[in-house]
């Protein structure tokens, strides 16, 4: 009875878990903040998610172990969907490569069952990781590129567990500096300020991070003896009543002081806080005071090689290494050409300045006045240039007060440049000659027209001509006179023809009076 009951409690518990299983999925994701050095704690984070994306409820536990030997373990349980493990690697137990943790997650029904697990791999190394950081300007420069117009900040950035790890369990630690495979000397906070002025130049700037170890050292302090004399009063009575004085002699115990390790002594002159390029001393292996602080073991560092020879595994090495390239930033913008422009015409600058390639520009057109911010950037990269000048062209169509903003880079600056550009509208007044012509013409016209027509009046009235009317139809004969009698009609026509000119003198002139023709 007991076997079929524990078979039939079991077979129902498969079927309980089989129905959530359907009903429900998860997964679980797994980060770290690695890779660390030997001994620095590395945290790993998982996090708890259902099938939407979301935190589920409940109570889970978090079961983590790695593939180290000796063999990292641990759990917790709880309602949080995200768990923490923090684990260390120290130098004398684990070697430097990499290593393999899982967290499985359970989820309590009745009982703890698995709903995920996931699986990450990190590198636990032998030296200091991090990287070489250059600032300038208050501003950290992600490119190689670098301005020969400012000075530069290198900055040994440790990775945060690295950091920590130093720290707290370090004495002293002294960073090594290079340029060009020439040893500048060492500094004791992981920096160095540096000049490069030379445009066009290549450089390369390595750092060794070296970090000591050594307990401090107690050195008594010489001391002598001292005797105290304590006088008592008279316990016993001499033979004379004299009393007797006991002297005993006190040690004081001399107190210890506690030294710690001097920093190494540099291998050159002090180094000042302001270095500027100036090669003193180039060549392959350069041999550092690095060991013991208070001896000199000369430690070979080759250059541009990230391997220390025969380092001391009581020390911590890192090795760093940056390429840099120097440019001259974009300066003395100069704008040439008028901006103030009558309505209609076209505005035609030249944009001319200095620095090195390669260059971008773009241009901006605001209304009106325009206070720049120093936020202002080009879209889509801007227009490439091969030199250092170029023109600007463009029509105004509306006039107005505008602000013409020219934006120029390179690989390491960005200059913003307004330029105030004023259309002004011109008032068209008729010309002088526009007025003089046409009245001219006009008058001219007027005069012609009158002295025509007062030149055809004459010529109609000079050239009228009267027709006679001649009858030469009648068949009758001039009648014969003498002499006197045609002497005589003569007269008479005469007198008759004076006093006809007299009584029409205003109808008729004179050349057109004629006489009767019998």
């Amino acid at each position: 009875m007991d076997t079929k009951a524990t078979s039939s409690v079991l077979f129902w518990l498969c079927q309980l878990r089989c129905l959530t299983g359907n009903l429900e999925s998860y997964f679980v994701t797994l980060s770290h903040n690695g890779p660390v050095v030997r001994g620095a704690n590395i945290t790993f984070k998982a996090e708890l998610f259902n099938a939407y994306g979301e935190p589920p409820s409940g109570t889970f536990r978090f079961r983590w172990q790695d593939n180290a030997i000796p063999r990292h373990i641990s759990e917790s349980e709880g309602p949080e969907t995200a768990a923490h493990w923090i684990v260390s690697y120290p130098a004398s137990h684990y070697d430097p490569g990499p290593y393999e943790v899982e967290v499985s997650v359970d989820k309590s029904t009745i009982f703890f069952w698995p709903i995920s697990s996931q699986r990450i791999i990190f590198n636990v190394t032998a030296m200091l990781n991090g990287q070489i950081a250059l600032i300038q300007s208050d501003r950290l420069v992600n490119s190689k590129f670098i301005s020969n117009s400012r000075q530069v900040t290198h900055q040994v950035q440790l990775t945060k567990p690295d950091y920590e790890y130093l720290a707290i369990n370090s004495t002293s630690i002294l960073t090594y500096w290079f340029v060009d495979c020439v040893y500048y000397g060492s500094t004791s906070d992981y920096s160095l300020k540096f000049n490069y002025t030379e445009e066009g130049k290549e450089h390369n700037v390595e750092a060794l991070v070296v970090a000591y170890y050594e307990p401090p050292t107690t050195t008594p302090i010489p001391t002598t003896p001292t005797t105290t004399t304590t006088t008592n009063k008279p316990t016993t009575q001499g033979p004379g009543g004299n009393t007797t004085t006991t002297t005993t002699p006190r040690t004081t115990t001399p107190p210890t002081t506690t030294v710690l390790p001097s920093q190494p002594h540099n291998s050159s002159s002090e180094l000042s806080n302001d270095v500027n390029l100036a090669p003193t001393v180039n060549t392959t292996a350069l041999f550092i005071n690095v060991s013991e602080p208070n001896t000199t073991i000369g430690l070979p560092f080759v250059c541009l090689n990230s391997s220390v020879i025969s380092p001391d595994p009581k020390k911590t090495y890192g090795y760093f290494h940056r390429h840099l390239e120097v440019k001259a930033p974009v300066s003395q913008v100069d704008i040439t050409g008028s901006n103030w422009l009558k309505h209609g015409d076209i505005l035609n600058l030249t944009v001319t300045f200095t620095g090195s390639p390669n260059f971008t520009y773009c241009t901006k057109l605001m209304v009106g006045a325009y206070n720049i911010t120093g936020n202002e950037v080009c879209k889509n990269d801007g227009w490439a240039l091969l030199k250092p000048k170029f023109p600007i062209i463009h029509y105004f169509q509306v006039p107005d007060t505008y602000t013409l903003i020219v934006i120029i880079n390179n690989d390491i600056s960005k200059t913003i440049t307004p330029v105030t550009v004023n259309i002004y509208e011109v008032t068209k007044q008729a010309q002088l000659s526009v007025i003089v012509v046409p009245v001219s013409c006009s008058i001219v016209a007027v005069i012609l027209i009158v002295f025509g027509v007062a030149y055809y009046v004459q010529s109609k009235n000079r050239y009228t001509v009267e027709v006679a009317n001649f009858d030469f139809g009648q068949a009758n004969d001039m009648e014969y006179k003498t002499f006197n009698e045609r002497l005589r009609e003569s007269v008479s026509n005469t007198f008759n023809r004076s006093s006809d000119y007299i009584e029409t003198e205003n109808v008729w002139s004179p050349s057109r009076k004629y006489g009767s023709m019998q």
